[in-house]
């Protein structure tokens, strides 16, 4: 079990609300929808998003579409609504990309410290960081709707994940038109 799960377990089993009041939300907002996990020991738990996290694997149901992958350091695979994924993850320092399939669509996304831009399924963004340093901004179209003024805020208990992992999730939450 990874450190910062088992101080977080720890902390909520001790009564430390100092650790459970941080904000651990991942957040994708647009125009047209917002859509908000809280990112904790067991995964993302949120409205839209059941999603059990582990070193190994990415399991549950997002937007109602049952998600099973598996994860290793260097590669994502298995199906997102029963369609297949299969992303090679390259890390370099500060940078994470993901390249192959993202449920059934070819997908190409980079994370870094200053932007998160590519395509994850019917999905392509081209967000920058803010200058709080806290969440990007910037725009994505889902198959013929553009929408600009699209906000992505990635928990520091998300960052902290593997590269595979915070992929995984990202990619999950991003695919969502």
């Amino acid at each position: 079990m990874r450190i910062a799960r088992v101080l977080t377990v720890a902390a909520l089993l001790a009564g430390g609300s100092a650790v459970a009041k941080r904000d651990e939300t991942v957040e994708l907002r647009t125009p047209r929808t917002t859509v908000r996990a809280t990112v904790d020991a067991q995964g993302l738990q949120g409205p839209d998003l059941r999603l059990q996290l582990s070193d190994t694997a990415l399991k549950g149901q997002a937007f109602q579409r049952p998600v099973d992958l598996k994860l290793s350091d260097q590669r994502i695979q298995g199906t997102v609504d029963q369609k297949p994924v299969d992303l090679t993850v390259r890390e370099r320092p500060g940078v994470v990309e993901a390249l192959g399939t993202f449920a059934g669509q070819p997908s190409s996304l980079t994370l870094s410290p200053d932007e998160l831009t590519g395509s994850v399924g019917p999905c392509g963004y081209n967000l920058i960081i803010e200058r709080d340093r806290k969440h990007y901004r910037g725009t994505r179209a889902c198959g013929n709707e553009r929408e600009n003024d699209v906000y992505v805020a990635i928990p520091r208990a998300l960052e902290k994940e593997p590269a595979s992992g915070r992929i995984a999730a990202l990619s999950v939450l991003l695919s969502h038109p």
